[in-house]
């Protein structure tokens, strides 16, 4: 594997997620979630092989026909962080669907391997319309997850998140043919430096704002706790929502010039993130919570990266890291508490902290991530992009930006102290599946804890 040249790797990258999916289809479907994470964990050495050639400042290309793709620093962080949060989520679904029929494992494998090969396909491209296409693909793969019990609430959930993001992903593409018609490239790399209108920029920002859920685009978001665990993990911490950031930063913040004021996109963005942060004070189920920290966490990033500062830039990428690790633990912890529970609702859940330290150890430092407590990543992420918005002079957007994170604080101790605090509730652990859900969750709290403490060294 080592004789392979990078560019070579790059086209195995790209492929092998479907080919891994087309895989377990016609393997027997009983395995067809243990095959999917073997796959993940190839796919993330072929990233590991790379790594040292795209962060020594060389970029990774790989021309099919007209259309090229391409590895940089920006989009190796975004996709190797997909597959890594992936890797977690398939093994928890190994003891999450373990009472569930074959037929539905295989099929959360098979779409969820494609799931990843769409992040893939948007975050290395580097033409317009395959970006479009893997944008449109994955919106594909939440539809078919998001309804993945096909009952008829589900499946209107599903319904509802497709067309939002859909309807937002034709305007985007207004923008594209624009871009094309006045710089005659569809190359993201060819047009580095050009200049486009704010009409064009409010085209592809609605793309952007339906596929992050960002108000007023948002509400498919907190409807798509429907689906199952493992599903909302990867919607929320490795792919969906996050395309829409990296759309942000590779277009506007690596890419092109807007030849206007556009900070009304971060002052909604924000009012997206405090309301959000609003909302989940006051909700009682737990995944609507999470969802609702997610809004208000996408809505943070995406006003840091509107000040079009590097240092802010800079800040939210760490911050994507630290939220993807962060609120895909989360989500997988509710799903344990869910399944110990029997419910939803955090009203009826307590005392967790007694039974089972390794479950608190997992939630609380993920929290804290979120949150952006210090010495955990999320701090750094946060701290480095409101620096970057007080270095623009934005001084009352950065105050606002730091009170979404207060309100993030707020709402996730709300979540712990009815969770894990409190009486201590009857619960099960000795049901089949509960010891890869354990494994799973403590790993990722432990990943974020060991970037953290790299990032203070």
């Amino acid at each position: 594997m080592n004789s392979m040249a990078p560019n070579e790797i790059l086209l195995w990258i790209l492929l092998l997620p479907f080919i891994a999916a087309l895989i377990v289809k016609i393997l027997p479907a009983r395995i067809s979630i243990k095959a999917g994470l073997l796959f993940l964990i190839g796919q993330l050495v072929l990233c590991g092989l790379i790594a040292q050639t795209v962060f020594s400042s060389r970029f990774i290309y790989y021309p099919v026909k007209n259309i090229f793709f391409i590895v940089d620093p920006l989009s190796f962080i975004f996709g190797i962080t997909s597959v890594f949060i992936g890797i977690f989520i398939y093994l928890f679904a190994t003891g999450y669907f373990v009472k569930e029929a074959y037929p539905e494992q295989q099929k959360f494998s098979f779409w969820g391997l494609v799931f990843v090969g769409s992040m893939m396909g948007v975050v290395f491209s580097d033409n317009l319309i395959s970006l479009y296409m893997f944008w449109e693909l994955a919106g594909l793969c939440s539809w078919k997850l998001i309804g993945f019990y096909r009952a008829d609430e589900h499946l209107l959930k599903a319904d509802k998140a497709f067309l939002i993001t859909s309807a937002g992903a034709g305007f985007m593409l207004l923008g594209f043919a624009y871009i094309y018609l006045s710089t005659g490239s569809l190359s993201i790399s060819h047009i580095i430096n050009q200049s486009v209108p704010p009409f064009v920029f409010a085209l592809i920002f609605l793309g952007v704002l339906t596929k992050s859920a960002t108000f007023p685009f948002h509400t498919w978001l907190p409807d798509a706790s429907v689906a199952p665990t493992p599903v909302t993990s990867f919607l929320h911490a490795a792919v969906l929502v996050k395309i829409g950031i990296y759309g942000l930063a590779r277009l506007f913040g690596t890419t092109l010039y807007v030849s206007g004021n556009v900070m009304w996109a971060g002052w909604l963005a924000l009012f997206s993130s405090v309301a959000a942060g609003i909302v989940a004070m006051r909700e009682t189920d737990i995944k609507r919570i999470l969802a609702s920290s997610t809004i208000s966490q996408l809505g943070f990033m995406i006003a840091g990266l509107m000040v079009f500062n590097p240092v802010a830039t800079r800040g939210v990428v760490i911050f994507y890291v630290a939220h993807a690790l962060g609120k895909g633990c989360l989500f997988l912890c509710a799903g344990i508490t869910e399944k110990l529970f029997g419910t939803k609702d955090i009203r009826q859940m307590g005392g967790l902290i007694k039974k089972s330290p390794l479950l608190t150890y997992a939630f609380l430092f993920s929290m804290l991530s979120v949150a952006g407590i210090p010495p955990l990543p999320g701090f750094y992420g946060k701290l480095e992009a409101i620096t970057g918005m007080l270095i623009k002079r934005h001084i009352f957007y950065g105050l606002l930006a730091i009170l979404t994170s207060a309100l993030t604080l707020l709402y996730t101790f709300r979540l712990f102290r009815y969770v894990f605090m409190g009486d201590v509730k009857e619960v099960n652990f000795g049901e089949k599946g509960f010891a890869p859900m354990i494994v799973s969750v403590v790993i990722l709290a432990t990943v974020s804890l060991v970037v953290g403490i790299i990032l203070v060294m």
